[in-house]
């Protein structure tokens, strides 16, 4: 098994020739049922069956200890009436695997939707559907959410009472003593991460559904540490495979249209400099 190498081909032929227990995550942003792309259309059944084989096949692959993410988002038959692949997908992975923990990514950038004069809400949220082991290794250090100044300049020893935004009175310490030791907060499980910088790196390549760098940065972290192996069946434009190896990780990688395994490699070949976090909100 070679690291660090993008292969061209379909998905499940390539994960069939990867050996058990090889990566520690798997990072992908499959191709979603029922949308155009230039690489196709999937109905609800095909892209079920696809992604049922490709889940079990990263199963094998991911280390007993590893776990996989994969970012998908629900859309519409039409207007007031929602496609039902992802939770059909949802309910069958956790039975067939594990669901560890339900996130999300909100794309606060989000443009309004075609027909939005319908009254409908812009839909601005996509799962990040993240499987393994309940004892799945995670590296919460790592995406600390990052301290306002003057949760910084407390003082630990004010004993005082005050009011917290729940409404029950709770001693200052007890809010702020366990984020100052850890040096952040637990994060939340909705990551607040717009996509317009994703949209123009991706685009410009020519790839007009880029993941934005900092979302697949934070599950790096969150999944892997240094010299982990990281996988990405769809591998698109590369953003996984740039964001793995800039985050001191390998990378493993397939994608079926070879003008995106061109893309990928030429972006890897290119000085990268990291996209913000958060619009450098949390701890990057």
């Amino acid at each position: 098994m070679k690291v660090n190498t993008i292969h061209c081909g379909d998905a499940l032929s390539y994960l069939r020739t990867l050996p058990d227990g090889c990566v520690d995550a798997c990072i992908s942003d499959p191709p979603y049922a029922e949308v155009d792309r230039d690489y196709g259309r999937l109905s609800e059944d095909d892209w079920m069956t696809l992604m049922k084989a490709v889940t079990l096949e990263v199963k094998r692959i991911v280390k007993p200890t590893g776990s996989a993410m994969f970012v998908l988002q629900p859309n519409f038959e039409k207007l007031g009436k929602m496609r039902l692949w992802l939770w059909r997908y949802l309910l069958w992975a956790a039975e067939a695997w594990n669901l560890i923990q339900d996130a999300y990514w909100w794309n606060h950038t989000t443009l309004p939707m075609a027909g939005a004069s319908s009254g409908l809400m812009r839909g601005s949220v996509k799962y990040c559907i993240w499987l393994g082991a309940p004892v799945a290794k995670r590296y919460q250090e790592a995406v600390l959410w990052r301290l306002s100044d003057s949760i910084k300049m407390s003082d630990l020893s004010d004993r005082a009472l005050h009011c917290h935004t729940s409404g029950a009175s709770v001693r200052r310490s007890r809010m702020t003593e366990i984020p100052l030791k850890k040096g952040g907060s637990t994060p939340f499980n909705i990551l607040p991460i717009h996509n317009t910088n994703s949209v123009s790196s991706a685009g410009a390549y020519g790839h007009g559904a880029g993941t934005p760098e900092p979302l697949v940065r934070w599950w790096v972290r969150y999944l892997t540490k240094p010299s982990d192996v990281v996988l990405d069946p769809f591998m698109g434009s590369g953003t996984t495979a740039l964001v793995a190896r800039a985050e001191g990780r390998d990378f493993l990688g397939c994608d079926l249209n070879p003008k995106y395994v061109a893309i990928a490699e030429k972006r890897l070949a290119q000085p990268y400099t990291p996209r913000l976090f958060y619009d450098d909100e949390v701890k990057g």
